[in-house]
């Protein structure tokens, strides 16, 4: 796993098969295309307001692959955990209880967030 945005960390060329992209907000999409090598996939799971644009030749030379997805169905999303279990891929969050939904979205706002915010659902029942 790479940090986008701890400089250390992305100073890869060319060396990952698989790039998940998750940010739903303006970004250089070719700047990560850049780190996919040769017959590697860049999915595309967030939703920005407006169009990337793809330079074609982020993509031709090294053939790579620029996919997108949605979230699929109960199956899908259990095989997808059972994956990830399978194979110990993990994501770093914030677990929140529902009544720090205010400040969770102030602080998205200001750009204080290092992981995504995960709801704790229990919360619900203290609400």
């Amino acid at each position: 796993m790479v940090l986008s945005t701890d400089i250390e960390q992305m100073k890869l060329s060319r060396k990952l098969d698989f790039v998940l992209d998750a940010v739903s907000a303006d970004h250089d999409i070719n700047a990560y295309l850049h780190h996919v090598k040769t017959d590697g996939t860049l999915a595309l799971v967030g939703a920005p307001e407006k169009p990337l644009p793809v330079a074609a030749f982020s993509l031709i030379p090294g053939r790579k692959n620029f996919a997108g997805s949605m979230i699929g169905g109960i199956a899908e999303t259990q095989e997808m955990l059972d994956f990830c279990g399978e194979h110990q891929i993990t994501s770093d969050v914030e677990i929140i209880n529902i009544q720090e939904i205010n400040q969770a979205y102030e602080r998205m706002l200001k750009g204080d967030v290092k992981y995504r915010f995960v709801i704790d659902m229990m919360s619900l029942k203290d609400a």
